[in-house]
Formats: C-alpha cells, sequence, structure tokens
C-alpha cells in the first residue's frame, strides 16, 4: 500500500510539472529580437539578401546581431563587394535604437566604405564629424582621415585638423610632424627660411625624436652653404635615428669635404653607420679611411666588412672601387673574396615554386606552402644590366 502511493504522487507531480511548464510556455511573450541569427559564412553563401533584410528590419536588435552585421559589412568590403556593404551600413545607421556607440561604431564603417569606392567627400564629412564630436572612435577617425589627407598631398589640411586639438595618440603625432616637414620642405625650396624653421619646431613639438626635421633644417643650410651648420644638423637626426643616413649621406660627405674634415667624417659614420650594413655608407668610410690611412688599411677594412655584412652590393661595391684604384687582389685577398660570396650564395633559394613563389633550398614534388603538385621549378640567376665602370 505505502509503495503505490509514493508511486502515484510522483504521477501526479510529473504531470503537474509538465502541464505548468506547458502553460508557461504558452504565455511567453514573443520577442522581436531574432529568434535566428546566422553566421557570416551563411550570408556571405547566400545569393539574396533575405536573411541580411530579415536582421536589419528586426523590431529590436542586440548586441550579438549588431555585432554580427558589422562584421558582416566589413567582409564584404574587404572582399570588393562596397556596394553591398554600404547598403548594408547605410540599413543600420536609419535605425533609431542603436546606442549612441554602437552608432559611431556604424559611422566609421560607412566611411571606410566610402573611403573604398572613391567617395571621398562624403567618407571626410562623416569622419570629421566623428572627429569634431569626440567620439568613442575619435583615434580611429584622426587616423583614417589624415590618411586621407596624406594620400591626396594635402599637407595644410593635416596641421589645420589640429589647430585647436591634440593628437589623440603618438602615432597621430609621428604623421603630423611629418606633415609639418612636408610644407618646411616645399617652403625652403622657395626661399621661405623663417617658416621653414617654424614648421621644423611645430615637428619638434609634436614629436620630439622627429629626424627628418633636422634633415630638413641640414638640407637649407646645404643649399646655402653652411656646411657647418649642415654637418650639425645631419649629425643630430643621427643621434636621433641613424637610418636617416640613407637620406642624407651625400650632402654630409659633401660638406665635410668642404670643411677638409674627412677625418671628422671618419669618425662619425664609424659611430652611427659600423652596425647598418649599409653599402654607400661603408664605402664613404673606406674612401675616407683611404685619404687618413692610406689604401692597403682602406680596402682591408672593406673586406672585414663585407665578412661581417654579406652583399652583392657590397661585392660589386669593392670591385669597382678596385678596378678605379687599378689595384689587384693578393692570394689571400681573392680567398676572402670567395669566401664572401660562397656565403651569400648559400643564403640564395635554388627552387621556386611557379604557383605561390615559395622560395626552397631543397626540390619538393609538393610544394611546402600552396600544395600544389610539381610546381617547383630551377630559381633563374637574377640578370643584371652591365655596368659602366663609372657607375661601380
Amino acid at each position: 500500500m505505502d509503495l503505490l502511493a509514493v508511486f502515484l504522487l510522483l504521477l501526479v507531480a510529473t504531470a503537474s510539472g509538465w502541464f505548468l511548464g506547458y502553460r508557461a510556455g504558452k504565455q511567453k511573450p514573443a520577442s522581436a529580437v531574432p529568434d535566428w541569427i546566422p553566421s557570416v559564412d551563411t550570408l556571405l553563401s547566400q545569393h539574396s539578401d533575405a536573411s541580411l533584410k530579415r536582421l536589419i528590419n528586426a523590431q529590436s536588435m542586440d548586441d550579438d546581431t549588431l555585432e554580427l552585421l558589422l562584421k558582416l559589412g566589413r567582409t564584404l568590403r574587404d572582399k570588393g563587394e562596397v556596394e553591398r556593404a554600404i547598403h548594408l551600413h547605410q540599413g543600420l545607421f536609419g535605425r533609431t535604437d542603436l546606442s549612441r556607440t554602437h552608432a559611431q561604431e556604424l559611422e566609421l564603417e560607412l566611411a571606410r566604405d566610402y573611403l573604398v569606392a572613391g567617395l571621398f567627400d562624403r567618407a571626410e564629412r562623416l569622419l570629421q564629424e566623428l572627429v569634431n564630436n569626440r567620439s568613442v572612435v575619435q583615434e580611429k577617425a584622426e587616423l583614417e582621415l589624415v590618411e586621407l589627407y596624406e594620400e591626396e598631398g594635402d599637407w595644410q589640411r593635416v596641421v589645420d585638423l589640429y589647430k585647436d586639438r591634440k593628437p589623440a595618440s603618438t602615432r597621430l603625432c609621428v604623421r603630423l610632424a611629418h606633415a609639418c616637414c612636408e610644407l618646411a620642405e616645399r617652403a625652403a625650396r622657395v626661399g621661405e627660411y623663417l617658416e621653414t624653421r617654424r614648421l621644423t619646431r611645430v615637428a619638434l613639438k609634436m614629436d620630439s625624436g622627429c629626424a627628418r626635421a633636422f634633415v630638413v633644417l641640414g638640407d637649407m643650410a646645404y643649399r646655402q652653404r653652411e656646411h657647418n651648420e649642415a654637418v650639425r644638423c645631419y649629425l643630430k637626426a643621427m643621434d636621433l635615428d641613424s637610418h636617416v643616413v640613407v637620406a642624407v649621406l651625400e650632402p654630409l660627405v659633401e660638406s665635410f669635404r668642404a670643411l677638409h674634415d674627412l677625418s671628422g667624417l671618419l669618425v662619425h659614420l664609424r659611430q652611427h653607420t659600423a652596425d647598418l650594413g649599409y653599402v654607400p655608407a661603408l664605402e664613404a668610410r673606406v674612401e675616407a679611411l683611404a685619404y687618413t690611412e692610406g689604401q692597403d688599411k682602406a680596402f682591408e677594412h672593406f673586406l672585414k666588412e663585407l665578412e661581417a655584412h654579406p652583399s652583392y652590393t657590397g661585392f660589386v661595391t669593392y670591385l669597382g672601387l678596385l678596378l678605379r684604384q687599378g689595384r689587384l687582389m693578393g692570394q689571400s685577398q681573392s680567398q676572402q673574396a670567395y669566401d664572401i660570396l660562397l656565403r651569400i650564395t648559400e643564403n640564395e633559394p635554388r627552387f621556386v615554386c611557379d604557383h605561390c613563389g615559395f622560395k626552397a633550398r631543397e626540390f619538393h614534388w609538393r610544394c611546402p606552402s600552396c600544395k600544389d603538385w610539381a610546381s617547383l621549378k630551377a630559381a633563374a640567376p637574377l640578370k643584371y644590366q652591365p655596368a659602366a665602370l663609372e657607375d661601380l
């Protein structure tokens, strides 16, 4: 009897639970949020925009759905379907239930669509609005706007953008400094030297490590034959960034020659360029060394540098110096030169995939990169135009 009572109680409890659950399900209000959120791949694979319209026109939209649509818009733009991306973002932009943050993110994406589509005026208006309203995407909007002005070569617009505000990031400060340097170079070319100095001061205020500002000042001094000032500015630029030697080497060398100070040139080139592996700087060091310590010492130094930084360019420059000086290599120098060339060729690829360009030292029937079969071919040697002796 007790066992039967327990059984009946369990049966009643189960039935009651099922009835209450069913009733609660029947009374649950229908959600305005879409009950089916497809993936980006699903939306991209469909030929019609029915699912897309269903999501855009939903009565309300949660964060997950909006993030999905923003990701879809970026994917469409990256795939080159800019018109669909614009249509998507414009459709979302017309909604009134978006938060301020989501509305600004959407406005930025629409501006990027316009940039890709070449509708620069529309993009500029949206980006300026985002920048002026101190939006949550202000730094990104500033970066897009600055890049637009840079592409158009409108350096003054970049500078004007920050008349009443500071750049939102260090990265933007660097770009503003270069815009000032572009304008400073333009002013220097037409003889507006006071304006050149003012603009370089602004550049250094924005970016204290702007080596280019000192290069501009050095070039201005060099053109005016103020060689001491030119050397001072060029060396200051190289103190900030030794790699700017590629932009200043020729006027730097000429200025030291005008000052009859090749020893000073050698000291500073050793200090700033010894570890760069930049062959023209090495050649300038060797020529200065030949003047101060003799040609034997200079050519010995050149070979040592080539051993440390082997390159075809360096080797060709070395042979050019030998030919110009009418010198021959001795046995030990020839062995050194052979060893340098051997090290260079050891790093060269022997095979290249004609499908994806993958380079390999060993032959493979199947390309390790693109997985294509029988696509590795012998790497063809580089073809060079014959050089005149004076060019070596």
